[in-house]
């Protein structure tokens, strides 16, 4: 018996292959948390998708809201950042018919299903932000001692400057 672990982004569109070109169905997603490959945890995932037929396979159009896992760029503490995901991808079948790149979604071999994860990982991480924060107004680690400032002063004095701003400075006072 194979127990193969399939992801939850998973759909059988077989009927689609069979249905007359421009033939869809509307499917609502709601999941908590999922996980999209390895390394990206999605809370919660929750939208909707239209899956099309076309003459060249089924075409994806969607917009899912979720907050993805990652690290603050200041503080380095998990932050938790929103972000909208809008799926725009033709899945071709059968899957010879994709063109020659690596960026062409297809169905799995012959079968009627299509696995959104690696799509929707792929838009996950496109939409993190640069530098993401875990709150607009996060203070970040002090320079001195690495303490998170955001959990406790530290007490530390930075009093070094660069000399070449020393006329800027006597300005300040």
């Amino acid at each position: 018996m194979n127990h193969t672990n399939h992801s939850r982004l998973r759909f059988n569109f077989g009927f689609l292959l069979e249905a007359p070109l421009g033939t869809n169905r509307i499917n609502e997603i709601s999941y908590p948390t999922i996980q999209v490959g390895n390394d990206v945890t999605l809370t919660p995932l929750q939208g909707k998708f239209t899956a099309t037929r076309t003459s060249e396979g089924v075409y994806v159009n969607g917009r899912f809201q979720t907050a993805i896992h990652t690290d603050c760029v200041r503080c380095l503490e998990e932050a938790l950042v929103p972000i909208t995901l809008q799926l725009d991808e033709l899945f071709y079948y059968p899957p010879e018919t994709a063109p020659d790149n690596e960026d062409a979604y297809t169905f799995e071999g012959e079968t009627g299903f299509i696995d959104l994860s690696p799509l929707v990982r792929e838009i996950s991480l496109l939409e993190t932000p640069m530098q993401p924060l875990c709150r607009p107004d996060c203070q970040g680690l002090c320079i001195v001692c690495g303490q998170n400032l955001n959990k406790a002063d530290c007490g530390c004095t930075n009093d070094e400057f660069d000399p070449r701003l020393a006329k800027l400075r006597s300005l300040l006072k």
